[in-house]
Order: structure tokens, then C-alpha cells, then sequence
């Protein structure tokens, strides 16, 4: 899959941007060719070589329409959360690298329940941090709307999901 200046994509660990550029660096091996995203959230930049975007996980953002039916609370059947912490991980891990807003809605749905019913391990904290990074950035470059709409809309979302 390629893209282009100006394109919204997702990257599954670091949350959605806009290419800005492309630009050709040296490496050891002679030239390579790197997306230049700029995350939506933050602003940070991210080179991500256009040899192996797929690799990486790359994609394009969520559409509008896909973006409503999350922030309306459509994000499927949560899955069940076993008390292994390391089960717990590696599944909800599996969940954001997938690069489906929904997967990723679900690990921010249970990881919140589940700090609410007692405090989770700081790897789970991150982990939650980096979803909901993550979810927020795709929902905001998807649908539209500001950081703080986003964060509202998703509040209102989770105290009805308890």
C-alpha cells in the first residue's frame, strides 16, 4: 500500500498523523525512502520507511462513518480478560498491533473496568496510556473533531459501559 503527502494514516504503536513528506535518507545500505507522519496528538514526527510500511503496521485511518459508531459505543463484544497478567498482555497487545479501532476501543474498555476493580500493573498502565492515545488520535483525525470532543464524547462513553 503507498500513500501520499496528505494522507491520514495510523501507526499501530504511536497513534494516527498526516504524511507531511517524504524524504530519502542515507542508511548503510544507500538511500531509503521514509514517510514523514506527523502524529495529531502530540506532534511528533515519525520516519517510517516506505520499504516495509507494511511491516510496520501502517494503514489508513478509520472512515467518518466507522469513527461514529465507535464514539457511539459500538465496539463490539469485550473479550474476556483472563487473570494471568501475562495472558492479559500479550492478547490485549495482539488487539492494538491489529490496527482495528475497535480491537483497540476494547483494550481501552477493559483496561479501564479493570482499574477500576483494582489497580493495574504500571506495563497495564502504559499500555492503557498508549491506547488511548492511539484510539483518540485516529478519532479525531477520522471524524473531525478536537481532542477535547474526543476525550468528552469517549468519557460519556465509558460511564455508560460500566
Amino acid at each position: 500500500m503507498t500513500f501520499s503527502v496528505g494522507d491520514h494514516v495510523l501507526h499501530p504503536l504511536h497513534g494516527a498523523g498526516t504524511i507531511t513528506s517524504i524524504s530519502v535518507r542515507q542508511t548503510g545500505s544507500g538511500a531509503q525512502k521514509y514517510y514523514v507522519l506527523h502524529l495529531a496528538l502530540d506532534g511528533a514526527v515519525v520516519y517510517v520507511p516506505i520499504s516495509c510500511c507494511k511491516q510496520v503496521g501502517l494503514r489508513p485511518v478509520c472512515s467518518a462513518q466507522e469513527a461514529q459508531c465507535i464514539l457511539c459505543g459500538e465496539i463490539g463484544v469485550l473479550p474476556p480478560q483472563p487473570s494471568d497478567w501475562g495472558v492479559r498482555y500479550r492478547n490485549n497487545m495482539e488487539r492494538m498491533r491489529s490496527g482495528d479501532i475497535r480491537k483497540v476501543a476494547q483494550v481501552v474498555c477493559c483496561l479501564r473496568q479493570r482499574n477500576r476493580r483494582r489497580a493495574l500493573a504500571g506495563s497495564e498502565k502504559r499500555m492503557l496510556e498508549c491506547a488511548e492515545r492511539i484510539l483518540h488520535s485516529e478519532l479525531m483525525l477520522a471524524a473531525g473533531l478536537s481532542r477535547d470532543e474526543v476525550r468528552q464524547r469517549l468519557e460519556q462513553l465509558w460511564k455508560r459501559l460500566r
